[in-house]
């Protein structure tokens, strides 16, 4: 079974239960582990009636869409292309999107972009949006879509790129819906950012954008123009706007203030602010069909939600109570909010999906999304408070394996990706398929994690490869005090920036792991930055260099110091065996990152692996290449640090 718990104090970091959950009599294979969500997305029609979910199974992918009594309406394959998500644009219309590999006009290499098909399940005919519209657009390159009406028919509101003589301006078109015809709705201008829009097609405020200079901007607008409401000057971290807020009079905002990040409403009327009630700071806001605030929802160890309508919180507070020790998460909701969806996560279950009937008081499962783990197959998560050796307060999450007692464990030492992003207590497939196997995995809340407070992200400012490299081994100090893990017995395993955590971890912090897994991990920072040059222009102009040289504490992409936090420069400093894995088609971190890796380690004569997954994106998107990671670092990992 897994249960969630915090420590009670600082002082008492880590407490096991008092009973040790039993032994797995055989652990679930590797490809339950791996397998994506059997469903994912789940979405309910505006009037409630009707679902609609991504279905993967081995015979492919397809997006299906039901009544809620059980009648299927449609089953639209899609395993030609990389589906994500689902939503309906009206009760007869569920919008399909995926991404596609491509490369823009403007770009100099191929990138993901969304793609949008709008289905109409009464009449199952399939209409790509902005295929033809009023002007040449970039139909790879979308905003956020806003579902509405104009002249009382569904249609929906997109933001994309206009290009006419060389010139490109953000623009809102309204999309039919069954033929997916663009008709231009609001010419933008060059500095054009955003839109906000209302359901019945009016457009109430925008915001532009200068790039150059850094100046941000929110426009309300009148009858003969714009009028200014608030205006920034910040070259990376400009306010947020998240549409309306309680009433259709004000606007949602959240910006980055020297207390931390805080969210508050601007009048349309007058610019005016105020706080949106006692909740300054949240993760995410939650909307009804109107697009109206209702609630807020923040984020620490586990998360939780504030919602306005006290019978709402009523209602959510009863479905937590209904499932006890079980982390829950608000999914889609009918535009009266009275039919919801939601998942359940823990107490053996690895991801449920529920339907709330607000009217009829009822709850109802509409599947699971890892069938084939039992519950004996989820491992038991804990919260673990540390100590950086500079004094920092930190936390991670520690996953224990079934059958075992939290004593002189292996340990598998897993750093998040970004670095600006965090874990959650959540369901994590690779922890805890790692964990199935035996060891003990640890998930750092690192400085430079985002979505758990200002303090802790700014802390990461200019420490990449530094503090942000120890606060990893701290960790792993603090268990091996406790008594909980060997650390003679520690491994490395990352992606992406945990990828790049892994390497630096055994060449810059060398003598804390036995081995290392990097999974599109980068490993030298020069020819990386160098990429962004030519992918986004040089100097403060271009904010992924800005991103970039504010974590890693320069200003010029020249400077000595890349090559010096640079793991493939350091390959004579390992002592262990590595292995790199990376997706050949990764458009983030390229494939070459972890060839240059291969060759200064067989240059310096070191154990090294390099396996390239073909037709794989940065995200491990697909089954086959899913499972043969997560197969390949099981086995480097019961190989170079056996579980027992």
């Amino acid at each position: 079974m897994r249960s969630l718990f915090v420590a009670a104090a600082a002082a008492v970091v880590y407490a096991m239960p008092a009973a040790v959950t039993p032994a797995v009599a055989q652990p679930a294979p590797i490809e339950a582990y791996a397998a994506l969500p059997a469903l994912e997305s789940v979405a309910v029609s505006p009037d409630g009636s009707t679902l609609a979910y991504i279905r993967r199974s081995l015979d492919g992918d397809s997006v299906v869409a039901l009544t809620r009594a059980g009648e299927a309406l449609v089953n639209i394959d899609v395993s030609d292309r990389v589906a994500r998500s689902v939503f309906w644009a009206s009760p007869d219309h569920v919008v399909i999107s995926s991404t596609v590999n491509t490369k823009l006009p403007y770009t100099t290499s191929p990138g993901l972009y969304e793609q949008l098909d709008i289905v109409n399940v009464r009449t199952r005919r399939v209409a790509r949006a902005l295929r033809s519209a009023d002007k040449a657009i970039l139909t790879a390159n979308f905003g956020p879509a806003t579902v509405g009406t104009y002249r009382g028919e569904p249609v929906l509101y997109l933001r994309t790129y206009t290009v006419e003589n060389n010139a490109y301006t953000y623009d809102l078109y309204r999309v039919n819906l069954d033929d997916g015809r663009g008709r231009l709705h609001q010419v933008g201008a060059e500095d054009t950012s955003g839109y906000v829009v209302r359901k019945d097609g009016e457009v109430v405020a925008r915001t532009t954008y200068d790039g150059k200079t850094g100046v941000w901007r929110l426009l309300a607008k009148t009858g003969g123009g714009w009028r200014e409401l608030m205006t920034r000057r910040e070259l990376l971290d400009t306010p947020a706007v998240l549409g309306f807020g309680r009433s259709h009079d004000v606007l949602l905002v959240a910006e980055d203030r020297p207390e931390g990040r805080v969210m508050f409403e601007v009048s349309l009327a007058d610019g005016s602010e105020a706080p949106l009630g006692e909740t300054t700071e949240a993760a995410f806001v939650i909307k009804d069909g109107e697009g109206l605030t209702v609630g807020v929802g923040q984020e620490g160890f586990t998360h939780s939600y504030n919602l306005f309508d006290p019978a709402l919180q009523a209602s959510w507070d009863t479905l937590q109570q209904g499932l006890p020790g079980r982390l829950l998460f608000m999914g889609d909701a009918s535009d009266d909010l009275s039919t919801l969806v939601f998942r359940a996560e823990g107490a053996g279950d690895p991801g449920s999906v529920y339907l709330f009937d607000a009217k009829q008081q009822s709850v109802s499962l509409i599947g699971r999304e890892h069938p084939d783990l039992p519950p004996e197959a989820v491992s038991q998560v804990g919260v673990v408070r540390y100590k950086a050796a500079d004094g920092l307060d930190l936390f991670g999450y520690l996953t224990t394996p079934s059958g075992r007692e939290a004593r002189n464990l292996p340990l598998i030492l897993m750093p998040h990706g970004g670095p600006a992003s965090r874990d959650s207590a959540g369901f994590d497939w690779w922890a805890q398929a790692m964990a199935s196997r035996g060891y003990a995995v640890f998930q750092p809340q690192f400085r430079g994690s985002d979505g758990l407070g200002r303090e802790l992200l700014e802390a990461g400012y200019g420490e990449y490869g530094r503090k942000m490299q120890t606060d990893l081994s701290d960790g792993v100090r603090h268990l091996a005090s406790a008594g909980v893990i060997d650390p003679s017995r520690v491994c490395i395993v990352g992606a992406s920036y945990g990828g790049y955590a892994a390497l630096a971890g055994m060449t810059l912090d060398s003598g804390v792991y036995r081995c290392a897994v990097s999974v599109a991990g980068v490993s030298d920072l020069p020819v990386k930055m160098a990429r962004e040059r030519r992918e986004g222009g040089r100097a403060r102009f271009n904010p992924s260099m800005r991103y970039w040289q504010r974590f890693m504490g320069v200003e010029d992409d020249s400077a000595p110091i890349l090559a010096e936090l640079s793991p493939s420069r350091l390959a004579s400093r390992i002592d262990g065996p590595v292995l790199l894995i990376h997706g050949r088609e990764d458009t983030v971190v390229p494939f070459e990152q972890s060839e240059i890796m291969e060759r200064a380690m067989r240059a310096a004569g070191k154990d090294v692996e390099l396996i390239a997954l073909d037709r794989e994106d940065h995200h491990m998107t697909f089954p086959a290449t899913r499972r043969q990671m997560l197969t390949e670092t099981i086995r480097f990992l019961e190989e170079h640090n056996p579980p027992r």
